[in-house]
Order: C-alpha cells, then structure tokens, then sequence
C-alpha cells in the first residue's frame, strides 16, 4: 500500500457500489472506529500482507484514509449491508499514464474468512475501474506462501496467474519468497494471452 499526502493530487469522485450483498465505498475518516483498528492492527492481518507492524492509532488511521485521494490511489472499505460492518478492504494504486491498477485486499472481520467475499465483490469492482476509471489492467501481487490469498485467486474467472517471479521479495521471517502475479482484464481474450499455468 502506497500513500500520498492528500494535497499532492486533487481527489476525485469517491468509489460507490453496491453488489451481492456487500458496499464497496471509498473509506473516510470518519470509518476509523475501534473495531476497525483492532483488525487492521492484527498481526493475522499484516502478516498476510507482508508488512511489519503498523501501530496505528485512530488519529493516525484516520489521516491514513484521509492519504487516499481516490484518483491514483483508493483505498475502498467492503462492508456486510445487512450487517452495517466494515469487514475488509481493497486498496486501487493506479498509474494514470499506464492505466494500471494494483490491487490489494484483506478481511479483517474472522467470521468472514473462507466465505469467498471477493468472488463475490470483485466482479463489479473491476468492471467499474474498467468502465469509470480508465484503467485497461489490474494487477496482484500474492506471496507464494499466503495460502489464505492464494484461495482468492486461483481459480477466480476475472484473474489469470501470469507470473510467478523467483525468490521475488523477502518475507518478515527473513527468507525470500516467490511472489505470484495475477492479471485481470476488461477483454477476456487479453487474459486468455496472459494466463499462464500453475505447474
């Protein structure tokens, strides 16, 4: 996750959508409840992720959301609509020139863990970056060793492996890892030319 100081960039529209249950919404930073710290703090969660500890308190998660600007860089909260609950997120770091997103993703809230929250929303989240974003390519970047992420991608018809780079980083146990490298496009045949094989 990359931030950028909110006055750098003019912010654009913020991200609203509404499908199979669940709210994809641009984060503010009035969302920086307790609950929301308590998970996005979570070892579980940041180990996932490949990042150290954050620490963050609710003035500095705050001002995180707030980093956002939803133009180059978004950070979307998924929430239960019947439930009213903030339970994970997608963050969007996209290059204007390229018109390439990286996407990241978590689930913060454990009991909706293994319930495929993103097969089920990421559908009409990369159909709206297509559609209103301008973007032609998302990107994700999955540590070999996050079988947890993994589940969300092998598999999922909107995303295709097209890498795996060797030894690619270094895990916060010390040892390298490879990264896998999932692709989605709006144009399926675009994905068909991507896809490689896991084996």
């Amino acid at each position: 996750m990359q931030t950028v100081h909110p006055q750098q960039r003019p912010a654009g529209a913020p991200v609203y959508i509404e499908t199979n249950g669940y709210l994809l919404r641009s984060l503010t930073a009035a969302d920086a409840t307790p609950r929301f710290l308590q998970w996005i703090n979570s070892p579980e969660l940041l180990n996932g992720l490949n990042l150290p500890p954050l620490n963050f308190t609710q003035q500095s998660l705050a001002q995180f959301i707030s980093s956002f600007n939803n133009l180059n860089n978004y950070l979307i909260g998924i929430f239960d609509i019947k439930q009213k609950l903030l339970i994970g997120f997608y963050t969007m770091d996209v290059s204007l020139v390229h018109k390439v997103a990286n996407i990241t993703t978590g689930i913060g809230e454990h009991a909706y863990e293994g319930k495929k929250v993103m097969w089920a929303t990421l559908d009409a989240l990369l159909d709206y970056f297509f559609a209103f974003r301008d973007v032609y390519k998302v990107v994700a970047r999955v540590l070999a060793t996050n079988r947890r992420m993994l589940f969300n991608f092998i598999g999922n018809p909107r995303m295709v492996l097209e890498a795996r780079l060797y030894k690619e980083c270094i895990g916060l146990n010390g040892k390298r890892v490879d990264v896998l490298v999932f692709s989605g496009f709006e144009d399926r045949q675009e994905m068909l030319k991507a896809g490689k094989s896991l084996e």
